[in-house]
């Protein structure tokens, strides 16, 4: 632990199962870090929620730890916060939050977000670049107005990053990646879309002023823990679109792939798009809202490859790392597809990978089978983004499995001179770049 005196930025990326944060010197270095587990509550019927001020409460531990493993002295100058994007919850004029935090993934919504016309779900999908599926913040308050939830009539909507920077800082704001997840906002004018907030009797305030990530809400409020007071505090968006940045992909038209147990592929557009364009995009399986950076549209794709890779290799044998390198070095570009490997996933995203194979196929030939596969779904995600954005300026990478020279090869040959980033923690450290600026 380094004891000297010393003034750090920290970013803090709030995630699904872990909250991860770094403190970053003024020459860029990594000098701090600290993470803990991400709580949620499970209902008797497979709901997912957690209580918004615990889990402020928990990140706050964080943040102080992370000072704390700077060394004595230490001054934090700012603070950057990202994370889940579709989580979150509605608060009073008072500023209590009245709702549980949903996870993004509970389905809740989903039937009556499925009840609304299908014009209406048409025009939800080129206005705000979503799917019309449970993920969005709109189809969870469809679910609270349906089930009892509190009057919407002088509340807004925080996403959990603002409602703890919020907490931090006792501002209100919202910042344009994470607004763009919600289902509330009209992509075209990026302003408050009348048709989904008259459904869920909210008016255009129920979103709070946007404020783009890197702009400081504020410093730390004197209540809060002495190591953090006065730090400027900012919230840098959508941990996806923020981990680009960590790893690097800034440019106006970079590729970004994060190759983590779902492989997320990220294309900057230096502009807005048309609602056809949107529309085209979410047929096709991605989405498109505002980038954390400023002018810029994000468009977003996911697969599961990162799942089916490494169900394979378990079924293989392949369980450290030296076995998985040797076992994904076998994929060549040019190897014909075996007639007597199959493999395939349900398409509601479950945990299942299925393998269908002749008692004499070879452990090179499932491998092979399945990077074929995953590499199948991953170029439907890049020429659908090619038909809107262009051709992109350059390509990176991130996360484990993009260290696994077999896997980057296959990546390369879709993604021509495809750099691997080596940034640990993408998300925690675009945090906390934004942070600098802050």
């Amino acid at each position: 632990m380094n004891s000297t005196p010393r003034e750090v930025v920290i970013g803090v990326d709030v995630g699904t199962t872990t909250t991860k944060a770094v403190a970053i010197d003024s020459s860029g270095a990594v000098v701090g870090s600290a993470s803990s587990v991400t709580t949620w509550d499970i209902g008797i019927n497979g709901e997912v929620q957690t209580d918004i001020d615990r889990l402020t409460d928990a990140v706050t531990g964080v943040l102080v730890e992370t000072a704390h493993s700077v060394g004595e002295g230490t001054r934090v100058t700012g603070i950057g916060i990202t994370g889940m994007a579709e989580v979150g919850v509605v608060v009073s004029p008072a500023g209590e939050a009245l709702t549980a935090a949903m996870a993004w993934y509970d389905q809740r919504g989903a039937e009556e977000l499925a009840a609304l016309p299908q014009a209406f779900r048409d025009e939800f999908i080129s206005v705000t670049g979503l799917a019309a599926k449970a993920e969005c913040s709109f189809a969870k308050l469809l679910w609270l107005g349906s089930h009892g939830g509190p009057s919407l009539a002088g509340t807004q909507w925080l996403n959990a990053l603002e409602y703890i920077a919020f907490r931090l800082t006792g501002v209100r704001a919202s910042e344009p990646s994470l607004a763009s997840r919600t289902g509330l906002l009209d992509q075209g004018s990026i302003g408050p879309w009348a048709a989904t907030l008259d459904l869920i009797g909210a008016s255009d305030s129920f979103l709070p002023e946007l404020v783009s990530a890197g702009t400081s809400l504020g410093p730390v409020l004197a209540s809060a823990p002495a190591v953090l007071r006065g730090a400027a505090v900012t919230v840098a968006g959508h941990d996806h679109l923020v981990g680009s940045v960590g790893a690097g992909a800034i440019g106006g038209d970079d590729l970004f792939d994060s190759c983590g147990t779902a492989d997320v592929i990220l294309r900057t557009v230096p502009r807005t798009l048309s609602n056809a364009d949107r529309s085209h995009l979410v047929g096709r399986g991605l989405s498109a809202g505002r980038h954390v950076l400023a002018g810029s549209t994000a468009i977003l794709g996911a697969t599961r490859s990162g799942l089916v890779l490494g169900r394979i290799m378990s079924m293989l044998g392949a369980d450290d790392r030296a076995a998985r390198q040797e076992l994904a070095d076998t994929w060549r570009a040019d190897r014909e597809p075996s007639a007597r490997v199959l493999v395939s996933e349900p398409s509601d995203w479950t945990n299942e990978v299925t393998v269908r194979l002749r008692d004499d196929a070879t452990p090179t030939e499932v491998w092979a089978a399945a990077t074929e596969y995953v590499l199948a779904q991953t170029a439907e995600l890049l020429e659908a983004v090619a038909e809107v954005a262009g051709p992109y300026q350059t390509a990176i990478a991130a996360g484990g499995w993009a260290h696994v020279a077999g896997v980057y090869r296959g990546k390369a040959h879709l993604m021509p001179g495809l750099i691997v980033s080596d940034v640990q923690l993408p998300g925690a450290t675009g945090a906390a770049m934004f942070a600098a600026q802050a």
